[in-house]
């Protein structure tokens, strides 16, 4: 009986600045050298007003620990504004041949049509081993744009290529790829391999895709790398924020160590906190973070009542983020001789927490704060 084996995939950096840009770069480590992929999400782009594009200059610079220039590379993209471009992300890929050793990555993304330019920079390490298997990519092609979506099933009609490519170290015996109605398999692939759905997406609804590695006695399932919109959650929220955000559910161990990281920090620390509370460790998707981001993006949209107190800083944004939506709630707006409340009920936890507006100006304090811990 074949077994499944967890698979390693590629290692995966977000970038961001202080600023409304946010950039993820991917880098996968292969013999013939170093696969970077920057992927720009579309949400990010600023657009001149009344005009249907825009163009952006990127340039990267990679260091070495000694702070010698390694590798320069430079492209510029014209994106046309489009609706079915929302939720996406424009890639751009380049290769670098780099020695093991620890590098620092420097990106320079400049809007040429309004002139302002957004910097990033972060370190990274190379060793001697490399990706074994990397990330599945899916990029779909429309009106000549390169994209990669965030789901197979919103994808426009009439895409001119719909492309699966993926690189691998290992020699497995065959990969097939596979959907609900069509199916294709590469016997004795090496190095990498490209799969053609555009048939495939434009004649059938294609609700999900299977990737399986068979090598040996062993075989590996996965699911295309699609760009997750919670990515551009980092040109939303600081790493201080973000800090701040995981408090509420770090346990007291994970938080000494959290709170005597130094700012520079905080980009691994974040990272580190997130891969240990993956529930699917070995595929591209963090369910739990995801799920916990959507609860700060919700609970911003419904408790932030002025610019200074962001909804996810309020008592009711924190319980929501902690323990989701209530089972029950209830208000009472004019109460005699009592301020407003508001009550929220828990049946799993079997917990319930009571808020009020003390000041009349609807910022509502949670009152039975021993409840929550």
């Amino acid at each position: 009986m074949k077994m499944i084996k967890a698979v390693k995939l590629a290692v995966l950096f977000i970038l961001f600045s202080s600023s409304l840009l946010a950039q993820e770069v991917i880098y996968e480590h292969y013999a013939d050298g170093v696969d970077f992929w920057v992927l720009i999400p579309y949400n990010s782009l600023v657009f001149k007003h009344n005009t249907n594009s825009v163009s952006y200059h990127l340039s990267v610079e990679i260091k070495n620990k000694k702070t010698k220039k390694k590798f320069n590379y430079e492209e510029t993209i014209s994106i046309p504004k489009r609706e079915w471009l929302q939720d996406t992300a424009i890639p751009i890929h380049f290769q670098a041949q780099l020695a093991p050793e620890k590098y620092e990555i420097l990106l320079r993304l400049k809007n040429l049509t309004l002139g302002n330019k957004t910097d990033f920079k972060r370190t990274f390490s190379l060793d001697n081993k490399y990706t074994s298997i990397g990330q599945p990519f899916i990029f779909v092609c429309k009106e000549g744009i390169q994209y990669q979506p965030s789901d197979i099933e919103r994808l426009p009609t009439d895409i001119e290529s719909c492309i699966i490519q993926q690189k691998f170290s290992v020699l497995p015996d065959s990969i097939k790829v596979l959907s609900s109605f069509n199916s294709q398999s590469f016997t004795n692939p090496r190095e990498d391999y490209q799969c053609d759905l555009t048939l495939w997406v434009n004649e059938n609804s294609v609700d999900s895709i299977k990737i399986i590695f068979f090598e040996d006695n062993y075989f590996r399932e996965m699911e295309p790398f699609y760009y997750s919109p919670w990515f551009y959650y980092n040109a939303i929220y600081s790493y201080e924020d973000q800090i701040q955000q995981i408090r509420y559910i770090a346990n007291q161990n994970e938080w000494n160590k959290i709170r005597k990281a130094s700012p520079e920090e905080y980009p691994e620390i974040i990272e580190q906190f997130w891969q240990t509370h993956d529930p699917s460790p070995g595929t591209p998707r963090n369910e739990f973070r995801e799920s916990f981001y959507q609860r700060v993006r919700i609970a911003d949209e419904r408790f932030t009542i002025h610019k200074k107190l962001k909804g996810w800083k309020s008592d009711r944004g924190r319980i929501y983020i902690k323990y989701g939506e209530p089972d029950e709630v209830y208000s009472e707006v004019h109460p005699l001789d009592l301020k407003p409340y508001i009550v929220w009920v828990y049946y799993k936890p079997n917990l319930v927490f009571v808020f009020m507006d003390m000041g009349g100006y609807g910022q509502y304090e949670l009152r039975n704060k021993d409840e929550e811990y």
